[in-house]
């Protein structure tokens, strides 16, 4: 939540004390919806109809 929020994967690294950033986004980051629907959209363009 902080993340989609606007705060720095940094700061929440800091904040929860993980040793680096992989391990902060690794567990607590997830695509939203929106991000799901960007992403299909991305990748369909490339793709005939």
């Amino acid at each position: 939540m902080l993340n989609a929020n606007g705060v720095a994967m940094k700061e929440i690294q800091q904040r929860l004390g993980h040793s680096d950033i992989g391990t902060t986004a690794n567990i607590y980051t997830h695509p939203d919806h929106d991000s799901d629907v960007s992403s299909a959209l991305a990748i369909s363009s490339h793709f005939p109809t």
